[in-house]
């Protein structure tokens, strides 16, 4: 046996039953959430489906259906193409640069704790609880609605119209928007809880350390090329 085998078969041997691959797959498994956070989720599964039987029947759910639509992350993703191309039309760079790069970084974020703990929506864990509209694909936690709209709706607000009391404005949308996902029966309240605390770090954490960062990149690259 040639002696690269051997030290393949040793380091097969290692990977397999080191203490790192153990973690790993722990942290992989389906809904890491319960593992990681039970007494939340334990409380979660409480209150939020009482929110959710409480205004089911009622008109407040059919409300929060039109909320949640107004919301979905699919339909800013319209509005972040359009301010793309009014920014090339434009030719307003600064503008679009903060706004595309602000949306992307903050979706990275997002997309790896989403995929790292992989809750299961409510409507998939608890007997009695149905989807009451057609979004809720995927996993739960964080909040896509509240994690996409607080970072597309606070971007148009810093560039656009920057007075301090639009944070008031801000914040009552993503109450009403979170509140909204409980009532349709697709998110936990520490799902829009932790969608809009993620979606405001993420936000200030762009407009005040890595916008200026992808600005002089970005004149870098122009000087490069023109």
């Amino acid at each position: 046996m040639s002696s690269p085998y051997k030290l393949d078969i040793f380091f097969q041997y290692i990977f397999k039953n080191s203490q790192i691959v153990y973690i790993v797959k722990e942290i992989l498994k389906q809904d890491n959430f319960q593992h990681f956070f039970p007494s939340i989720d334990k409380w979660d599964k409480i209150k939020s489906p009482a929110i959710y039987h409480k205004y089911k029947d009622t008109k407040v759910s059919k409300i929060a259906k039109i909320i949640s639509y107004f919301a979905d992350p699919r339909l800013w993703g319209i509005v972040g193409v359009v301010f793309t191309i009014i920014g090339f039309i434009e030719q307003d760079f600064p503008h679009l640069i903060t706004f595309v790069t602000g949306f992307f970084q903050a979706f990275i974020f997002y997309y790896v704790i989403k995929n790292l703990i992989k809750r299961e929506r409510p409507f998939k864990q608890i007997e009695g609880i149905e989807r009451l509209d057609k979004t809720g694909h995927g996993f739960s936690f964080p909040s896509g609605h509240c994690h996409h709209s607080t970072i597309l709706v606070g971007l148009l607000w810093l560039s656009f119209y920057n007075n301090p009391w639009f944070i008031i404005i801000l914040l009552m949308y993503n109450v009403i928007v979170g509140f909204s996902r409980i009532v349709l029966g697709v998110h936990f309240i520490s799902d829009v809880i932790f969608g809009i605390i993620l979606g405001y770090f993420s936000l200030f954490f762009h407009w005040f350390l890595t916008k200026n960062f992808y600005l002089l990149l970005n004149q870098i690259i122009v000087r490069i090329l023109f």
